[in-house]
Order: C-alpha cells, then sequence, then structure tokens
C-alpha cells in the first residue's frame, strides 16, 4: 500500500503513528533507541532484525560492540566501566564520529557527528543516577551538558536520543531543573520529541510506555525519547515496540524513528 510518497514495512511488535503495521515505508533514514537491559550480543537479531540505519543501545557492553555478529554494521561505544555503557551502530552507508568533549564528568551524554543520506549531530543519551547528588542525577545531567555544551546545537540539525529517565510526571520531584525544563530548552535549539509532536500529545499524558518498572504491565512510563528538528516533522513517522513482544529482553521497548526524502 502506498501512502503519499512513503511505503513501509513495520516489524512485528510494533506499534505507532503513520502507515498500519504490514505496510511498507522506503525511507531516507531509520535510527533507533533502546535499552537492553544489558547482553546485548545475544538480544542484537531482535534490533537489526528491522534494519536501522544507526541504533543507540544503552547498557551495552564495550564487547558488544567489538564483536560485531550484525552483519554489515560498525559501533561507537563510551562508558566507563567496559561492561555496561552506550553502544552506537550505524550501517555502512552511514559515518558516526565521536566529537572531542573536555572530560567534565558528563559520561553518559555522548555527541556524534553523522554523516549520510542525512548530516546531522547526534548526542547519545543514558541518563543515570549520580549518586549523593539527586540535583546532577538523571534529567539533571542531562541539563548539565545542554548549559556546558551550547556548541553542539551550532551545527544543525541534531538529534538527542536515548534513556532519559524522565518525565513531566516526576516534575515536583525536581526543584532546580525538570523534564519540563529540558523540553523548553531542546525546543529553544529547534528540538521535539518526536513522539509527542507528531502524536500530538504533551509531555506527562503519554499514552504509549516505552519502560515498565520491574517488567510489571501495571508500571508504564514513557521515559526513552528521540528529540528531532520540528523541520522534519512532515518526514518524520514514529514507532514504539510493544510490551509483550519486548518483555522477554528488556524492561524497555525500542523507539525508532523513521525520516522519509525531502518531498
Amino acid at each position: 500500500m502506498i501512502v503519499s510518497n512513503k511505503v513501509r514495512f513495520t516489524a512485528p511488535g510494533w506499534q505507532g503513528s503513520g502507515p498500519r503495521a504490514g505496510e511498507a515505508y522506503l525511507s531516507r533514514m531509520k535510527i533507533t533507541t533502546w535499552n537492553c537491559a544489558r547482553g546485548f550480543a545475544k538480544k542484537a537479531p531482535h534490533i537489526f532484525l528491522d534494519r536501522p540505519d544507526i541504533a543507540v543501545i544503552q547498557e551495552c557492553s564495550e564487547k558488544s560492540t567489538k564483536t560485531l555478529p550484525f552483519d554489515g554494521y560498525k559501533a561507537e561505544w563510551a562508558g566507563v566501566n567496559p561492561r555496561i555503557g552506550i553502544g552506537v551502530f550505524y550501517n555502512k552507508d552511514w559515518g558516526v564520529r565521536r566529537l572531542d568533549v573536555p572530560a567534565t564528568g558528563i559520561e553518559w551524554v555522548v555527541p556524534y557527528e553523522v554523516t549520510g543520506p542525512e548530516n546531522f549531530t547526534l548526542i547519545a543519551v543514558w541518563a543515570c543516577e549520580v549518586k549523593g547528588n539527586q540535583c546532577k542525577s538523571y534529567v539533571g545531567q542531562i541539563g548539565r551538558a545542554l548549559h556546558e555544551h551550547p556548541e553542539w546545537f551550532a551545527k544543525v540539525p541534531v538529534v538527542m536520543m536515548g534513556d532519559f529517565n524522565s518525565n513531566a510526571r516526576f516534575d515536583k520531584e525536581r526543584r532546580h531543573w525538570n523534564h519540563s525544563n529540558m523540553v523548553e530548552e531542546l525546543r529553544n535549539h529547534g528540538l521535539e520529541s518526536a513522539y509527542h509532536s507528531i502524536e500530538k500529545k504533551e509531555h506527562g499524558k503519554d499514552e504509549t510506555p516505552t519502560f515498565h518498572l520491574q517488567k510489571n504491565s501495571a508500571k508504564p512510563f514513557h521515559l526513552d525519547y528521540i528529540f528531532a528538528p520540528q523541520v522534519w516533522q512532515s518526514r518524520m513517522s514514529i514507532t514504539v515496540g510493544s510490551y509483550t513482544t519486548w518483555k522477554p529482553y528488556s524492561d524497555h521497548c525500542p523507539v525508532t524513528l523513521q525520516v522519509s526524502a525531502n518531498a
């Protein structure tokens, strides 16, 4: 089935906007983020079956990015502990290069230069706890990165994606810097959450969870995001993996953004 100038294939276990499951989609770019809950080498086929151009994987070991049993992919890795970090996988038609950033203690917000059918700056996120410092934990770490590195946004476009461990529902728990502050700051840089802009949802009123606490279907949250340029919106579609499909592998579900060619 043809939908506008787009033909889309949706892998089993996905839900989202745009054409219905089973349709085909000829996209210029497909990018995915997923917190794999460790053990990515064994779980990777479930991600690469959908053939993303770029996949940002949280809780990924350094070894998983070097053995690369995934045909046609290369990878970058960022982290402190080699057993757990951020893996950025990309296929042979793309180039990904980590940008040089002075060591300032922000390990989990990492910028890359991406070249290919779309050229952009990718900011990979895994917002973690900073022990003993609630203010700097989770979204606080993202806020610090945004304030200390405005140069990341000097060269547009920019895509910021990953496990943010954040939602507007938690705003009252954070007095100094919260999720809504982050959304507003990214909006000032021309970025919007792809899910929220396409589905026309307010932050904190998300109906599609990306995370289930303790893998419990009664404890859903939307914590994983792809913030993309507002000017791409007419070219975008978004999918979120379903709880039943991904529960065996992680407490998180993948989020995938597809961007079509310019009309």
